[in-house]
């Protein structure tokens, strides 16, 4: 899973657990707005973000711009004021609901930024008219031939794009990666749709 995706599912499953988990009608309808404002937001950031990455010439070159960075960075701090919370907020050691926002704004955050730290440092790819070499973390070092290629699929969940080639392999490119436009005009030439 992605480090976007991560986030996005915080985005929506975290802020009802970042209030009071006393099921009051106005701490209810806060968490659920919050929610629901906080998913428009990721989805609308997203949107606008993947639209700047497929636009970028990067001249064969895969990789993820200063959002992810700037991602992985808010969630630390996340991470680290829930850290914080834990130690001086003396509500979190006599509420069970504290110790619980808290604990799950710690471990989601520090999650989400471990993998979008992860995503920025090491997700890397090259390619040109021939072949595509890339490299990830999760899955690690891919070099595949054009002419291998045998489908081309769009995810529209996790905002990913999935190559499979003649020898099994799979290579998913994110939405994000800069680069990836150029990536599907090669593919696109070569008589795929997505």
């Amino acid at each position: 899973m992605g480090c976007v995706t991560s986030f996005l599912i915080l985005a929506h499953v975290l802020p009802p657990l970042s209030g009071k988990l006393e099921l009051k009608e106005d701490n209810l309808d806060s968490g659920i707005s919050s929610g629901i404002i906080g998913g428009i937001a990721a989805v609308i950031i997203g949107t606008i973000i993947t639209k700047m990455a497929k636009k970028k010439t990067t001249n064969g070159e895969l990789r993820h711009g200063l959002f992810i960075l700037i991602l992985a960075i808010a969630c630390l701090a996340f991470s680290l004021f829930a850290a914080w919370a834990y130690f001086y907020d003396e509500d979190v050691h006599v509420k069970t609901s504290e110790l619980i926002a808290v604990l799950g704004l710690f471990f989601g955050f520090g999650i989400a930024a471990f993998a979008c730290f992860a995503e920025y440092f090491k997700v890397r790819g090259k390619f040109d008219s021939e072949q595509i070499e890339f490299y990830t973390p999760w899955t690690g070092h891919k070099k595949e031939r054009w002419n291998d290629l045998v489908s081309a699929k769009f995810n529209a969940s996790m905002y990913w794009y999935t190559f499979q080639f003649k020898s099994g392999k799979k290579i998913r490119l994110s939405s994000y990666l800069s680069g990836h436009g150029e990536v599907l005009n090669l593919v696109k030439e070569r008589g795929f749709e997505f």
